[in-house]
Formats: C-alpha cells, sequence, structure tokens
C-alpha cells in the first residue's frame, strides 16, 4: 500500500507539472500572437527530427511573410530549444518553494574494554522555513525574465524570417532586371556587328559593345547567385532541409510597404513595448531580492534544530533535543552583501542606458520610415516618370531619324540602371517597415541601428545608401 501512495503522488505532482508547461507554452503563445499580430499553430517542444506536418502543409504554396513565420516558429528547433529553456525556469521556480531535505546522522564508538556507545541525530534546517518565501519571490523574477528572454528570442526568429523573405524576393525582382539589362546588351551588340561587317563601325566601337555585353552578362551572374544564396537564410530559420528546399515565394515586394506604418508616439510605444525593458525590470527585481536574502544571511547563516539519541556502553539510552548554528564570525557575509548591492546598482545603470537605446532606435528608425516613404514617392512619381518621358522623346527622334540606334540603347540601359535603383529602396523600404514593427513588438533591432552613409552615384545611374 506504501508503494502504490508514492506511485499515486509521483503521478499527480507529474500531472501537475505537465499542467504549468502547457500553461506556460500557452501563455507564451497569446503574447506572440499578440506582439506579432497573427494567429500561430501551437508551439511544440517534442524531441521528434522530422519537419512538422503542418509546416510541411504551409510549405506545399507559395510562402509569405506569414506563412515564414508560422513555418519558423512550428519547425525551428531553437524554438523548441527555448521552450525547454522555458521549462528548466519552471522547474528552478518550483524548486525554490522546496523545503530542504532533513539531515540525519549516526555515528557509533566501540570501546576496547568492551561495549559500544551509539549516537543517533536528526535535524532539520529551521531558517530554511524563512528563507522559503524570500527564495520563492526571487525565483519568481528570475522566472518572469526568463519568459520574457524566451517571447524576445522567439520575436527576434519571426522578423528574422520576414526579413530574409524580403531579400529572396528583391533578389528575384533584380534577376529579371538584369536579364532586361542583358537583353539590351546583347541589341546593342547585335547592332554595333551589323553596323561593323558593314564598314560603318570601328574595331574600337565593337570591342566596347562586347564588353558592355559580358559585364552584363557578369551582373546577371551575380545577380542569379545572389538570388541562389538568398534561399539559404530562409532556411535555415525555418530548420529546412532535403525535399522541403524547393518552396517557392508568393508575390513581389509590396510597392508601399510603410503605407500603413503609424509614426506617432514612437518613443513612448517603443518603451512600453519593449521586451528589452521588460526582461531587464524583472532581472532588477531579481537582484534586488537577492540582496534581500543575502542581508539576512550575514545576520542568520544556517542552523538546524532536531532530536538526538544516545546509547552509552551500559546500554542506557538518552533523548533530547539539538541544535546547530553557523556563527558569523570568520565570514561575517558583508562581500556577498556588497557583492549583491554591487550587482544590483549595475543593473540598474545599464537599464537607463538601455531606456536611452530603445528611445534613440525609435528616433532613428521612425525618421528612416519617413526619408524612404519620401524617397520612394520621389524616385515613383518623379524620377521615373522622367526617365520614362526621356526615353519615350529619345525613340520618337529615333523613328525621325534624329538620332541613332545606340542612343535609343543608352537610354535604355540607363532606365533600367534607375529600376534597379528603386528596387533598391523598395527593399530598403520594406527592411526599415521590419525594423520598425519589431521594435514596436518589443524587441530592439540593434543590427538596423548603424547611421548609413550615402552613397552617390553620377546622374541617371544613381546608387542607394539603404540597406542590411
Amino acid at each position: 500500500m506504501k508503494r502504490l501512495s508514492w506511485t499515486l503522488a509521483l503521478l499527480l505532482l507529474s500531472c501537475r507539472a505537465n499542467d504549468l508547461a502547457s500553461k506556460d507554452r500557452s501563455d507564451l503563445q497569446q503574447g506572440l500572437e499578440n506582439r506579432l499580430g497573427l494567429p500561430l499553430e501551437t508551439l511544440v517542444d517534442d524531441l521528434d527530427a522530422s519537419i512538422d506536418p503542418s509546416a510541411a502543409s504551409l510549405l506545399r504554396t507559395p510562402i509569405d511573410e506569414t506563412s515564414a513565420v508560422r513555418i519558423a516558429l512550428l519547425n525551428n528547433r531553437e524554438v523548441r530549444a527555448a521552450l525547454a529553456h522555458l521549462g528548466i525556469a519552471r522547474a528552478d521556480l518550483v524548486q525554490a518553494g522546496l523545503l530542504r531535505n532533513p539531515v540525519f546522522d549516526a555515528s557509533a564508538r566501540f570501546f576496547f574494554t568492551g561495549g559500544t556507545e551509539v549516537e543517533l541525530g536528526f535535524a532539520q534546517p529551521f531558517l530554511d522555513l524563512f528563507y522559503r518565501p524570500l527564495r520563492q519571490r526571487l525565483a519568481e523574477h528570475e522566472f518572469a525574465a526568463a519568459r520574457t528572454m524566451v517571447t524576445h528570442e522567439l520575436v527576434r526568429l519571426a522578423f528574422a524570417a520576414r526579413r530574409a523573405l524580403v531579400s529572396v524576393r528583391a533578389a528575384n525582382q533584380l534577376v529579371v532586371l538584369q536579364q532586361q539589362a542583358l537583353a539590351t546588351a546583347c541589341a546593342s551588340h547585335e547592332l554595333m556587328q551589323k553596323l561593323f561587317e558593314a564598314g560603318n563601325a570601328t574595331d574600337r566601337a565593337i570591342a566596347q559593345e562586347r564588353l558592355f555585353e559580358a559585364q552584363a552578362r557578369l551582373d546577371l551572374d551575380a545577380a542569379e547567385m545572389a538570388a541562389r544564396e538568398a534561399r539559404e537564410p530562409v532556411q535555415r530559420l525555418l530548420g529546412l532541409w532535403g525535399p522541403h528546399t524547393q518552396w517557392t515565394v508568393a508575390g513581389e515586394l509590396d510597392a508601399n510597404p510603410l503605407g500603413d506604418i503609424n509614426l506617432k508616439h514612437l518613443e513612448t510605444r517603443s518603451i512600453s513595448a519593449s521586451l528589452d525593458l521588460r526582461e531587464d525590470r524583472s532581472r532588477i527585481d531579481s537582484l534586488a531580492q537577492h540582496v534581500n536574502i543575502e542581508s539576512w544571511r550575514a545576520w542568520f547563516p544556517d542552523a538546524h534544530a532536531g532530536v538526538s539519541a544516545m546509547r552509552d556502553a551500559g546500554g542506557e539510552w538518552g533523548l533530547g533535543p539539538g541544535v546547530m548554528m553557523e556563527l558569523p564570525i570568520l565570514d561575517s557575509g558583508v562581500a556577498r552583501t556588497d557583492r549583491a548591492t554591487a550587482a544590483l546598482r549595475e543593473r540598474l545603470q545599464h537599464h537607463v542606458h538601455l531606456a536611452v537605446e530603445v528611445r534613440s532606435a525609435a528616433r532613428m528608425l521612425g525618421e528612416r520610415a519617413r526619408h524612404l516613404t519620401e524617397r520612394l514617392g520621389f524616385l515613383r512619381n518623379t524620377q521615373m516618370v522622367l526617365r520614362e518621358d526621356f526615353v519615350k522623346r529619345v525613340v520618337q527622334n529615333y523613328n525621325a531619324m534624329q538620332i541613332g540606334a545606340f542612343e535609343v540603347l543608352r537610354a535604355r540601359e540607363q532606365q533600367v540602371a534607375e529600376e534597379r535603383e528603386l528596387l533598391n529602396t523598395l527593399r530598403s523600404a520594406h527592411l526599415a517597415r521590419l525594423d520598425l514593427q519589431e521594435l514596436l513588438a518589443g524587441s530592439l533591432p540593434r543590427a538596423a541601428l548603424g547611421a548609413t552613409w550615402p552613397m552617390l552615384g553620377s546622374p541617371g545611374q544613381p546608387k542607394t545608401s539603404q540597406g542590411h
């Protein structure tokens, strides 16, 4: 019966632990859905090495940003590692609420003159009853920090998957533009070859056209290589291998990525949402509680109370109370208290600096979004319109036999170059959108916080100054 009752108790404790783990995952998922603004499948933490069936189903259709995030959270093993880390933090919290085990000791002395003296003792650390609620509060703060850290890691993963997909789309569109540039270079070379054969072009002119075509082929090859390589970060983030790497991308980059971004009160909203600051506050609470515990331990390090029994050599038994207490003589605990206090002060200073970083990021990313919105509008509504009008007039002059075919081809080359500039700016705008959305979701996108330097190009062939 005793064995059966112990088994039932262990089963109840196991069920309780599973319920807590399930609730932790449910709370984590709810928080993620609120921050990412999309519904998610149930997070899993099993040890199955195969691809998640729900992720495999999503891969059968062209993926977009939303499906990429859902696949990453389902299939990336770092997600399951993060859930396991949350389980460790939960176990530490449970452990903090447990009392220390009692201590049993026994000793025997055998006398040369005959007889044996036996001493038995049973003691319980009674100060543990006082420290238990202090330990629990400390562990609760540590668990809150761990839960925030795990949420932070998953938010970062989600936005990394979104950025990687933007790069794939941009790389695919760049290949199309470079194919157009190669077609133009081939047409120019072919026309020059005909003129050369007719004796109306020089060796230098035909050599120059060959160089233009060769460079266009190299540029196309580089763009195709970039498009192939751009897929790999997506596959790493989504945890894909083997036949599951043959996925396709849905659509092209949205022409107006920053249109629905609210740029009001960015600093306040970023501070309020910041997971960095929330985790830091939990760490501060934990360190403050640690200072409190060390302060008490300086006065009451450790103490045990219990009963002891002794049988002397004559066979007589004696029973009485026993107390053991550590005396803070050689180690007063001042150094431990000072260390805990210094760690708390260090974290407080770090917290203030972190708030400065979050506010700075909000200003920088907000300004970057405004700038790229204006730049995109100017390129699309002014620069490209002017370039299209210029190409149209060049074609009209060619039809009127006022200029040669090469001027038409050069005008088209310049138009393709400005389309590349528009694509680069569009990619930068999408990345700026994701940087800002990540900040407002609570994660500080540190890789995006470097100041940019303008890369100025010659008229008709501008270069972008943005990029990741």
